[in-house]
């Protein structure tokens, strides 16, 4: 099977940028290799859905739609009523929920392709978000594994906080370097370093 180029391959190999104090408060970088699968769930088809999914990724559908939940393997996000994202798992996760959900009660979607997830952190990100962002991050709001679908610079982005000073972007591979050139430029003020995807844990 063909890999993808990554859409930031011609553009994350930039230097870092010492902020206003000449510190560096932030880390800006790349999740390759992301597992992002999408279940659709087609009207009267939850109950089956949910059930049909639940041993393949260990827990339950989220009610919540402002808090991922969390299993062994992955990060299951109610992104719609009628929709969710999956992030996490190995190479068969599609393969295995579209075998198992009936085809008149839902449907799977891989966007491996289709979305760029961006990694911010440091004691400075949710300053630097704060700009960029029209969403409450204070902690006691937006606590670890909570998400928002929101814009950037006029582009829709998913925000996750993934741990207490990590932030993840999923943003459209189509606009994935237009949102990097504006984090790097908002990111100036605090100084940043930039981790190259090899070095992302």
């Amino acid at each position: 099977m063909l890999k993808s180029r990554s859409a930031l391959e011609n553009y994350r190999a930039q230097p870092g940028v010492d902020g206003a104090n000449g510190n560096r408060a932030l880390r800006l970088g790349e999740v390759t290799d992301t597992r992002l699968v999408q279940i659709g769930i087609y009207p009267g088809g939850t109950t089956r859905v949910a059930a049909a999914v639940l041993p393949i990724l260990g827990g339950p559908l989220p009610d919540s739609t402002v808090c991922a939940a969390v299993t062994v393997d992955h990060r299951i996000m109610r992104i719609a009523s009628d929709q969710y994202w999956v992030v996490g798992g190995d190479s068969g996760l599609e393969k295995q929920l579209r075998s198992a959900i009936p085809t008149d009660a839902g449907c799977v979607t891989s966007l491996d392709a289709a979305r760029t997830r961006l990694l911010l952190e440091g004691r400075a990100v949710r300053a630097l978000l704060g700009r960029l962002a029209p969403i409450d991050l204070d902690p006691l709001v937006f606590p670890v594994n909570a998400f928002a679908q929101t814009g950037i610079h006029h582009v829709p982005v998913l925000i996750l906080r993934s741990s207490e000073d990590r932030y993840e972007l999923f943003a459209l591979r189509t606009f994935a370097a237009s949102t990097w050139d504006v984090l790097l430029d908002a990111a100036r003020l605090f100084g940043y370093d930039i981790v190259l995807p090899e070095k992302i844990t």
